[in-house]
């Protein structure tokens, strides 16, 4: 007489089965997010070495305006320039290319983990997906000071308080600008969750990675959101 597994005896393997499952696959996803995060300040601790060596050698921080943009080349138009993963999309990625050449502080742009190929950009405030933002956003207060290559008031306002500062979207694939300035073109959502992000509210939770640098950088007026200088927040 042959022998087999009974109905019970199946069942039970499958519910073991179900309940290991149920255990690793978020454990998996978790560490997944881990592993991200860390890839992400790994490369912001890269391209601040090579934004600082940069400013070293040009007595300034590289601009935010992309060297091949369009308002780079003619003085108006976009200020990023061909994204350097998506082919025929700009990006803010490209505001990187001043750190590749003619000088190679670092011998490639990186992408953001936390952005999904697929989707091709970050996502904004409003759960939208927000155009150009294909990789890590960098910022500096002197291009958008008086006299610089932007001018206007929004200088360190628009980057945490500091001379730059670079944001990754983060674990909820949110782009929100680090909470940007604090000016009527940002929304309160995007203040909210511009905030740092933090493992400790859930590995999956709101807030940007945000790396500054360059100490305080030119005030003109409009506050950050999120002072990463002063360690508080303006709202």
């Amino acid at each position: 007489m042959k022998k087999a597994f009974t109905l019970i005896e199946l069942l039970i393997v499958v519910a073991i089965i179900a309940i290991l499952a149920a255990i690793a696959v978020p454990n998996f996803l978790e560490a997944q997010v881990r592993s991200k995060v860390s890839r992400a300040k790994t490369d912001m601790r890269t391209l601040a070495t090579a934004i600082e060596s940069y400013a070293t050698q040009n007595n300034h921080y590289p601009s935010l305006v992309a060297p091949n943009s369009p308002y780079a080349l003619t003085g108006g138009g976009s200020i990023n320039g061909p994204s350097p993963f998506l082919p025929g999309e700009e990006g803010v990625s490209s505001r990187f290319v001043w750190l590749t050449t003619p000088v190679k502080f670092i011998s490639t742009v990186f992408r953001d983990p936390f952005i999904n190929p697929e989707v091709k950009f970050a996502y904004g405030p409003n759960g939208a997906i927000l155009p150009a933002y294909d990789g890590y956003d960098y910022v500096d207060a002197r291009t958008l000071g008086p006299g610089g290559r932007i001018g206007g008031t929004r200088a360190s306002g628009a980057c945490s308080g500091a001379a730059w500062h670079i944001v990754s979207a983060g674990p909820d694939k949110k782009n929100c600008f680090g909470g940007g300035a604090m000016t009527s073109s940002y929304s309160l959502q995007c203040h909210e969750e511009g905030c740092d992000y933090d493992p400790t509210n859930g590995t999956i939770s709101k807030g940007d990675i945000v790396r500054i640098g360059g100490g305080p950088g030119v005030f003109c007026g409009v506050l950050p959101a999120w002072d990463r200088i002063q360690n508080k927040k303006n709202f």
